[in-house]
């Protein structure tokens, strides 16, 4: 067997090898992202904490009203009890009466204001709440779609770096150290196919001598304007 013919198999393996661990590569990193999960989650933190201090802004406007009516009704109770015989007290019990009749009116106001805005504070919080369960849910559903894939890639580059420990064994250490030099030099990409009597990645045409080298497997031929190994199947 020719060794530009190992050492394109080599490069098949190779390129498969590289385009697997960069496929892991991006599986862990999306594995590991977990920012869509914590925005949804601190929007959700934002919208309880206002809803939890508009419950407690209305629970206060609730007992300050409950507290006025009930020193309202004391008041009227007082007023129309008999009890109270002198006309300056019985019209300061008048206008105690109707001042906080004026005042509850002015809290009931503040009272109905803030229902309104815990209601739309607890409309917001349910949505930020459906939306982080679902983003939740999607990402449970994604993470364990990119283990079954990344669990399958794990094995085809297991298989595939034995196929390559046996493909290595066939060339010559000289050769290795050409061949993986010049992946590096050329972005993973060592040996080119002769495609349609030229270079298949440069598309420098052959002269009739280089091409009949390379039918003949008899040595190794470079491109003579890329620099890699021709290898003609």
């Amino acid at each position: 067997m020719s060794e530009s013919l190992n050492l394109f198999r080599l490069q098949k393996l190779d390129t498969e090898i590289d385009q697997v661990k960069s496929r892991l590569d991006a599986i862990e990193r999306s594995l590991s992202d977990d920012r869509r999960l914590k925005t949804a989650h601190k929007n959700l933190e934002k919208t309880q904490s206002n809803l939890r201090q508009l419950r407690i802004k209305l629970n206060q406007i609730e007992d300050k009203v409950e507290a006025q009516r009930l020193k309202r009704k004391t008041s009227q109770t007082l007023l129309f009890s008999g009890k109270v015989k002198n006309p300056k007290e019985l019209q300061d019990l008048q206008m105690e009466s109707e001042a906080l009749k004026r005042y509850i009116a002015q809290l009931e106001d503040e009272q109905l204001e803030a229902m309104i805005d815990y209601e739309i504070a607890e409309e917001e919080f349910k949505n930020a709440e459906g939306h982080y369960n679902q983003i939740k849910a999607q990402l449970i559903q994604e993470n364990a779609s990119l283990r079954g894939e990344q669990s399958k890639l794990i094995d085809t580059l297991n298989r595939v770096l034995r196929e390559k420990d046996i493909v290595i064994k066939s060339i010559s250490e000289q050769n290795q150290l050409l061949y993986n030099q010049l992946r590096e030099r050329k972005r993973g990409i060592a040996v080119a196919t002769v495609f349609d009597g030229g270079c298949g990645l440069c598309g420098q045409v052959l002269t009739p001598a280089d091409l009949l080298a390379v039918r003949s497997s008899i040595g190794l031929i470079f491109c003579s304007s890329c620099g890699r190994i021709l290898y003609e199947g």
